[in-house]
């Protein structure tokens, strides 16, 4: 079942103002809500090209949608119709929110939200052009993207993907395997981990590896411009490659060297060994702490 609607907004155009121009003064809110019934897994998609995300989970079959058009304008608005369109498949619930292109010529300081309501236990896409990305306690395989906007996340279980090409990242209490990265933006994780995947083209990388996070294969930690500083349990088991070529290496856990150890570049064990490790910044201090 498919559902598209566009929203229209209501304008006044006071001393005699041609409205075919598109010249408004105010301009109101729009809303759009559906709701979904899953029998099954629900796999929830969510695409926005210029709106915030909010993900609210709970012990539900449910799947709600609500979009918010909100905020005021004035002046000569062109074009920016709104177009959204939701659609469900069996268990496979879709969102998409898009914008046409427009030129206000005077103020405007519209915004879009949207929030989706969802069962807990759930597969979940979201991708979003320009807008930020808030989402808790959601279990299954789990994607966030955004062009434009920080992503902040908590309580996510299973295999996760983040990624922001201008934004920080945050994600706290994470229980599996994770893949995160920015182009332009500090990334800050914690969480039990199988696997590991950080980068960062330009921003500091802190990670919090909690007691029984344990490698399932290599693990990597990669920042162009600026520090890591990885906590790991005491009883971690790796083979450490460490590197940076402008900054130095501090380490607070019995790292077994092989070779030459140096401010710049470490090679070696910790408690035994186990799969690589791999620490890089080009630009930056490392620091392996324990907990």
């Amino acid at each position: 079942m498919a559902r598209a609607v566009t929203l229209t907004t209501t304008l006044s155009a006071p001393f005699g103002i041609v409205l075919a121009l598109g010249l408004a003064s105010s301009v109101h809110a729009g809303e759009y809500t559906k709701s979904y019934s899953v029998a099954g897994r629900a796999e929830v998609h969510v695409h926005v090209d210029d709106s915030s995300v909010r993900i609210v989970t709970s012990d539900t079959h449910q799947v709600d949608f609500n979009v918010k058009d909100e905020g005021s304008a004035a002046g000569l608005i062109l074009g920016g119709k709104l177009k959204i369109d939701s659609q469900q498949n069996g268990n496979l619930v879709e969102l998409t929110v898009l914008r046409n292109p427009g030129v206000t010529i005077g103020f405007n300081d519209k915004e879009l939200s949207t929030e989706v309501h969802m069962p807990r236990d759930a597969d979940l896409q979201i991708h979003t052009r320009d807008g930020r990305i808030d989402v808790s306690s959601v279990n299954g395989a789990i994607t966030l993207h955004t062009t434009d906007g920080a992503i902040k996340a908590s309580q996510l279980t299973g295999r996760i993907e983040i990624r922001s090409v201008d934004g920080a990242i945050s994600l706290a209490q994470a229980d599996g395997s994770c893949e995160v990265s920015s182009t332009d933006g500090s990334i800050r994780v914690g969480g039990r981990f199988d696997a590991l995947d950080i980068k960062t083209t330009d921003g500091s990388v802190v990670a919090k590896a909690e007691q029984g996070s344990k490698m399932s294969g290599a693990w990597n930690i990669r920042t162009v411009d600026g520090g890591i500083e990885l906590a790991l349990p005491h009883d971690f088991q790796a083979n450490v490659d460490a590197r940076t070529r402008d900054g130095h290496i501090s380490l607070a856990l019995p790292v077994t060297v092989q070779g030459n150890i140096g401010k710049s570049e470490v090679h070696g064990t910790l408690n035994g060994g186990g799969p690589e490790l791999t620490l890089r910044s080009t630009d930056g201090s490392i620091r392996l702490n324990g907990i």
